[in-house]
């Protein structure tokens, strides 16, 4: 492409958004959608069966947004149903507690532009009140996050991503045993493996509330690690599916011990056993080429060093001052 062609690309956006009894959140995620410097050409609301006026909100705050009510919580299949009603050419999500700075959506624009094998470009995450980096698995230097840069990544963070619509429709979506966390890996890996790019852009920002509902903590235990092994039996060849299976259950292990969730982390493995083998029918391992761009980048054994054993070392250590 062109640099006269960048400046003329100027697809149509849908922005969509789960959500879940989070009223106030979404109503500052909607103004600041609607507050862009890039048109937004439709918002669309997949309501999870809220019961705190969310609908009531939505309809008379933002008639414009379309709102589509689930008779019950499906959590990031709220995604799905969204992606594929909507009518852009970039799928915009966000969660619902997630604030966009004013030019994010324009900024992720001009990265689209750089590159045709581009699927997937994401903002730079920050505490909402604090205004720290959200680096959870330490990809990225300090001096990276604060920088313009374009960057390669094996996968992405959902909150405040733009997706190619005829990505996701190539790839057919996200898989229906993914309740929420690895999603963003599923699309990933499909993506890569047909020849598109993830790019994280830290320029575009958005600001991210704690969501008391998702970081729960056996909740948390009980998607990362079924959502975990899901992925890895779907894309993984069986060696490397093994291995990082095993990371998962010491990820879950020290999680367990540092947040008392071994009663979830037993119903994870069970649940993950019983749905195996419908997963195994739907199995696609990534082509050797992909893989690479799959493992260029530490996941779980960074949610093992990370996400764990330094809080659960500092713990002990603590426990003997």
């Amino acid at each position: 492409m062109t640099a006269e062609d960048a400046r003329e690309y100027r697809p149509t956006v849908s922005a969509v958004i789960p959500n879940f009894q989070r009223k106030k959140d979404l109503r500052e995620a909607l103004e600041a959608i609607k507050a862009q410097s890039y048109p937004i050409m439709e918002i669309i609301i997949v309501d999870n069966n809220s019961t705190d006026g969310t609908r009531e909100m939505v309809e008379t705050e933002f008639p414009e947004v379309e709102l589509i009510q689930s008779p019950h919580n499906i959590i990031i299949q709220a995604l799905n149903i969204g992606a594929k009603t909507a009518r852009g050419d970039i799928i915009l999500h966000q969660d619902n507690d997630g604030v966009l700075e004013p030019d994010a959506v324009e900024k992720m624009i001009r990265v689209f532009a750089s590159d045709p094998r581009i699927a997937v470009v994401y903002c730079k995450n920050v505490y909402y009140d604090s205004g720290e980096v959200f680096n959870a698995l330490r990809w990225f230097t300090e001096e990276e996050n604060n920088s313009d840069g374009v960057f390669d990544t094996p996968s992405f963070h959902g909150n405040g991503a733009m997706m190619r619509r005829d990505v996701l429709e190539e790839v057919d979506y996200i898989e229906p045993e993914i309740l929420l966390y690895q999603f963003e890996r599923n699309i990933s890996a499909k993506a890569i493996d047909r020849g598109y790019r993830i790019v994280y852009h830290p320029a575009a920002v958005i600001r991210h509330k704690i969501s008391k509902e998702v970081r729960d903590p056996g909740f948390k235990i009980y998607l990362t690690f079924t959502g975990g092994c899901y992925f890895l039996a779907r894309f993984y060849p069986a060696g490397k599916a093994f291995r990082n299976a095993f990371y998962y259950l010491v990820f879950g292990i020290l999680y367990s011990i540092k947040r008392h969730t071994f009663k979830e982390l037993f119903r994870a493995i069970r649940h993950t056993l019983l749905r195996l083998p419908e997963v195994l029918q739907g199995r696609s391992v990534v082509s050797p080429e992909a893989m690479r761009v799959l493992e260029s980048k530490p996941i779980e054994t960074a949610m093992i060093k990370y996400g764990a054993l330094d809080a659960f070392t500092r713990r002990f250590r603590g426990s003997g001052d």
